[in-house]
């Protein structure tokens, strides 16, 4: 049975499901698989569904895989047309198929995988028609036609609403930590209430992309946003750049709500170094492992982190973690020893918050994570 892999964990794909993966990411334009969202909702995806196969018991259940609604619904609302989704979900389910073929699979085998296959495939249809717009939401049929990037006189004269020029679109996290607490749908709903006319955008309970236009001031959407507890965040565009816009706002997003950040509104300028540091490559591979030495000591990585959170103040670390700042000052001096630099290295402080921010970053369990 494949084991199940967190998201941001690559290292623990089996090769199967790295293989798998990696056939379907290449069939995707590159536009749309820059970052890391994309490259690891297909991984966690690709590894769930092996699990399924794998599990009768669980596709009887009808458990399908934990991770699939969360990341189809923010396919639905940055406005991926469902036979793209499906397709590619055909094509990963081929692929398996083929391994089963070429080693001679007992029937048995195959028989889960179209079990599997059946349940993906309705769990995906399900989810598609929750974040279709209701019918006489204006809105909801606007974003849909300007997110696939068809703007199109017709397509918007239809639905009663002429395109801006440029919009400011927001990738939107829902806010699960109480049941009164407002829905991405209701806050589309304050914005269009305060903007006076019907604001574009695809909603789902996981979170949300809203298009809105540039003559409702950011600073309002801003104030509009403080009025709830969600985590937004905000990227200028041009009409015909919305669909790039939406990715990289919920690229943004899931660095915001993987790093924990408090609600509210952000742009790019306020996670330009987190999103830099969590992109893949061999820098964020030699800031993931900085830590090592010190991870095995949890007190120390608490210390650490309460002590960069508090600007470097001992005092403030002292009270926070209820240890004598003679002690605060001890930990600091085994971190510095365990990763080899000195305290006197200008790029000491650099390194250790690079490190936290990427640590975090990768451990932080996907059902934390937004835009789903």
């Amino acid at each position: 049975m494949t084991s199940h892999t967190e998201l941001g964990s690559p290292a623990q794909l089996s090769p199967a499901t790295a293989r798998i993966a990696h056939k379907i990411l290449e069939t995707i334009p590159r536009r749309s698989r820059r970052g890391n969202v994309l490259r690891e909702e297909i991984s966690a995806i690709v590894a769930d569904c092996l699990v399924l196969v794998s599990d009768t018991a669980r596709t009887h259940r009808g458990l399908g895989t934990p991770r699939l609604r969360p990341v189809v619904a923010r396919w639905a609302s940055i406005g991926v047309p469902i036979d793209t989704v499906q397709h590619h979900v055909h094509a990963g389910f081929r692929l398996h198929m083929d391994d089963l073929e070429a080693r001679c699979a007992p029937f048995d085998e195959v028989r889960r995988l179209m079990d599997a296959l059946s349940s993906v495939t309705a769990t995906i249809s399900t989810i598609y028609l929750e974040v279709a717009p209701p019918s006489g939401d204006r809105g909801g049929y606007v974003a849909r036609t300007l997110l696939r990037g068809r703007h199109t006189t017709r397509a918007t004269r239809e639905h009663g609403a002429p395109p801006d020029k440029r919009y400011t679109v927001l990738a939107v996290a829902a806010d699960r930590s109480a049941r009164d607490a407002v829905s991405p749908r209701d806050f589309r709903a304050m914005l269009s209430t305060s903007f006076g006319h019907p604001v574009p955008g695809l909603e789902s309970r996981f979170g949300a992309t809203i298009l809105v236009p540039e003559s409702f001031p950011t600073a309002k959407i801003r104030g509009t946003v403080g009025l709830t507890a969600l985590t937004v965040v905000g990227i200028a565009a041009d009409r015909d750049r919305i669909p790039s816009a939406a990715e990289e706002a919920h690229e943004l997003l899931d660095v915001a709500t993987r790093l924990h950040r408090p609600p509210g509104m952000y742009e790019i300028g306020d996670l330009a170094v987190e999103y830099q540091l969590t992109r893949p490559g061999p820098g964020r591979d030699r800031l993931a492992s900085f830590l090592d030495p010190v991870a095995e000591f949890p007190d120390l990585i608490s210390t650490l982190r309460a002590h960069l959170g508090n600007g470097l103040n001992r005092r403030l670390t002292s009270r926070e973690t209820h240890i004598h700042m003679n002690t605060v000052d001890y930990r600091l001096r085994r971190i510095y020893d365990l990763v080899g630099l000195s305290a006197h290295d200008p790029k000491l402080i650099w390194l250790l918050q690079s490190a936290l921010i990427v640590r975090d970053y990768q451990s932080a369990d996907q059902s934390d994570t937004v835009v789903r």
